[in-house]
């Protein structure tokens, strides 16, 4: 019986760390530990409705002292109101954010120079599988391939690959932030920025379609806020909040994709969606969790696509194990600027210039962070950066 008693506490405590856990997430602090919680959660609810299922289970069968079942209850539903508020949106229930392609427009990018495919793949720079890598990126066959984690190994060990593509923009680094932008169109102009921090590139390029229209190509890597190197959430933050500012200001076709290290529906993401204007092709589709491929129940999705209101979706797609630790994401984009009216772009908030100057701001006064655009306690803006 006090065995039974003690396990009861013991849950009750662990629902109780759950509701803790899950309230920081209205605070804004860029600490690891308050940001990881923006990540977990699905595993959050999975985890409540497990121990409320137990806490019953040893009420019925136990000590009739126990607290009354309905606390466990209480907080579980809570809990799935609190967090469902948030990840409904990527789930099939609510409406799709990005309009499909009508179907009579529907073709595959090989039919229809107006369709491009795009795959977005972190390869993790450990990952030594460099063909099953290749195999999938040749079975996808993507128009334009951005890579993350590539050092020089991984360079030259997909070299075949590499050179089935006239366009690259290559940036080879040994600390997993290396960046490679491969594409068959056209790449009129690029440049290769370092906004937050001096070692983190990203890449800034215009691409031309098949039809002669001109689309503004972004690829980014923020550092991830973790625990092993205790790195905040400021360099991520900052990062996506510049570029969200720059690309508001861009009224022609935009693609932004990466690894974020920031999952879907997280404070600066949807912050980011509303100050660029873009979509997010997850809304109304589906998680599409990218990492941890090796765990199947600590998934989230942290690769993403985002465009702008010219682009419908004609597919988007999870790709299979690559032998790294993110799965790659595929998506057919098609240029129908007549669709841009129907789609439902996120509306702004009174507060969120000042949310974004923060983030910003918090960055500038970090002295370890040195990129082109906080560096010298100073804002640049990106058009500053590249005119500098």
């Amino acid at each position: 019986m006090a065995f039974t008693l003690i396990i009861a506490w013991l849950i009750l405590l662990l629902l109780a760390a759950l509701v803790g856990g899950s309230l920081l997430n209205l605070s804004s602090s860029p600490h690891w530990f308050v940001r990881g919680w923006d990540f977990p959660r699905v595993q959050i609810l999975a985890l409540a409705w497990m121990l409320t299922g137990i806490y019953w289970l040893l009420w019925v069968l136990g000590p009739t002292d126990l607290p009354p079942a309905w606390i466990s209850l209480a907080i579980a539903v809570g809990l799935t109101l609190w967090h469902g508020f948030r990840i409904l949106p990527y789930t099939p229930l609510l409406p799709k954010q990005s309009v499909v392609t009508p179907a009579h427009l529907c073709r595959s990018p090989k039919r229809d120079e107006r369709t491009l495919r795009t795959v977005m793949t972190n390869v993790e720079m450990e990952n030594d599988q460099f063909d099953v890598w290749m195999d999938v990126m040749r079975q996808a066959d993507p128009d334009i391939l951005l890579v993350v984690e590539v050092d020089q190994r991984w360079i030259d060990a997909v070299q075949p690959l590499i050179e089935s593509y006239p366009h690259q923009v290559i940036e080879p680094r040994d600390n997993w932030y290396g960046m490679m932008l491969l594409s068959r169109l056209p790449i009129v102009t690029y440049e290769v920025l370092h906004l937050v921090q001096k070692d983190i590139p990203s890449i800034d390029a215009k691409i031309r379609l098949d039809d002669g229209t001109l689309m503004r190509f972004v690829g980014v890597h923020p550092r991830p806020p973790e625990p092993v190197r205790d790195n905040d959430a400021k360099p991520r933050d900052a990062e996506l909040t510049l570029w969200g500012e720059e690309l508001a200001e861009d009224d022609g076709p935009v693609i932004i994709g990466g690894d974020l290290n920031d999952v879907a529906w997280s404070a600066t993401t949807r912050l980011f969606l509303r100050v660029s204007g873009l979509l997010d092709p997850r809304r109304g589709r589906g998680f599409y969790n990218t990492f941890h491929a090796d765990h199947w129940y600590m998934r989230f999705p942290l690769d993403h696509i985002f465009h702008s209101a010219h682009f419908t979706i004609s597919k988007l797609q999870r790709l299979p194990f690559v032998g790294s630790d993110h799965f790659p994401m595929l998506i057919d984009l098609r240029y129908t600027p007549s669709q841009s009216d129907e789609q439902d772009v996120l509306e702004t908030k009174q507060a969120d210039d000042e949310e974004a100057e923060v983030r910003i701001e918090r960055a500038i006064e970090d002295e370890d962070l040195d990129g082109e655009a906080v560096d010298e306690g100073k804002r640049e803006s990106i058009k500053d950066v590249k005119t500098g």
